[in-house]
């Protein structure tokens, strides 16, 4: 189980210690094999982990820091608690194919995890599969990474892109709401405010749209290479990243509100929610080798820490709105 442990940190995550409170420190995986702890001031802390499997994915419940970490590899979904007795004893494992993203509902503790095939929710404590969304469209078991998935907390709702153009929404029970346009291959990422509109990314295209909850498209926007949309809670705007070392922020009417300079090969972006800061995972960085930096919502750079190539940060955040 301690093996399992050091593997179940891998991703690079923001753990909350309490009911919307954000504790703002950071894990951040190097290499696909070393992980590194943040403080929230940016300053290392002496625990390194070395010597660790792949895990595509990883997230945090905010109310609870419960962990939930997909590790494609071993086509497994973990379930850790760090408060679980005993206390050797802290994950609950569940087979899924080849799993590569999760979406932590804070509002029940469920989970939506993108896998293979599909997309599947998980009930609160690992135990059960609650609903499984298989969209059509083409033969199966092809592309690993093909889907995404973004929870609404409000409402229990989910926005599931397929990289193969379709994208739908889904109530808590997954059945088929909202279908909104097709785009040609909406793999930059997908977002959701609490209000249930979308923002989806196509990287290969150029392209950042926001969709209503009934599924109609509000904007479209051409933008370099957008990936890693995030969007804030608190006002509904978007930031996301373009060609691959631009911070973009946008607001809900698609007007550039913040625009710049973040990195050189930046690979994901995530916002902090006790400062409004953007986290980013810079595969290259100052030296060439990789960082991890944070940025003020004007652009400045806050701190930069060294980390051999990041491939991704994230923070874990509700308000219970």
């Amino acid at each position: 189980m301690k093996k399992m442990f050091w593997v179940a940190i891998l991703f690079v995550m923001c753990v909350a210690t309490s009911y919307g409170q954000y504790n703002g420190e950071c894990w951040v995986v190097s290499g696909g094999d070393t992980v590194y702890k943040l403080h929230a001031n940016g300053n290392a802390d002496p625990t390194v982990i070395p010597n660790l499997a792949q895990a595509s994915a990883a997230e945090v419940n905010p109310t609870n820091g419960v962990a939930w970490i997909a590790i494609s590899a071993s086509n497994a979904v973990f379930r850790y608690d760090q408060a679980a007795q005993p206390p050797d004893e802290p994950f609950i494992k569940v087979d899924i194919k080849r799993p590569n993203m999760i979406s932590v509902n804070p509002a029940d503790g469920t989970v939506w995890v993108a896998w293979l095939d599909g997309v599947s929710k998980l009930s609160s404590d690992g135990k059960q599969i609650l609903t499984q969304v298989i969209p059509t469209g083409g033969p199966p078991n092809v592309e690993t990474g093909r889907f995404n998935v973004a929870v609404n907390p409000k409402d229990g709702s989910v926005w599931i892109t397929d990289g193969r153009g379709p994208i739908n929404r889904y109530d808590a029970n997954g059945n088929q709401i909202a279908t909104g346009p097709t785009m040609q291959e909406p793999k930059g990422g997908v977002a959701v405010d609490y209000e249930g509109n979308a923002w989806v990314a196509d990287s290969q295209f150029n392209t950042l749209i926001r969709i209503s909850p009934t599924g109609q498209e509000l904007l479209k926007l051409t933008i370099t290479s957008p990936v890693s949309p995030r969007v804030n809670p608190k006002d509904g705007s978007v930031w996301v990243v373009s060609e691959q070392s631009m911070l973009l922020n946008l607001s809900a009417d698609g007007t550039k509100r913040h625009e710049f300079p973040a990195g050189m090969a930046v690979v994901g972006i995530s916002l902090s929610p006790s400062d409004n800061g953007i986290w980013v995972a810079d595969l290259l960085g100052a030296t060439f080798s990789g960082e991890v930096s944070k940025f003020s919502t004007d652009g400045t750079k806050l701190f930069a820490n060294p980390i051999p190539q990041p491939s991704s940060v994230s923070v874990g955040f509700w308000e219970g709105n």
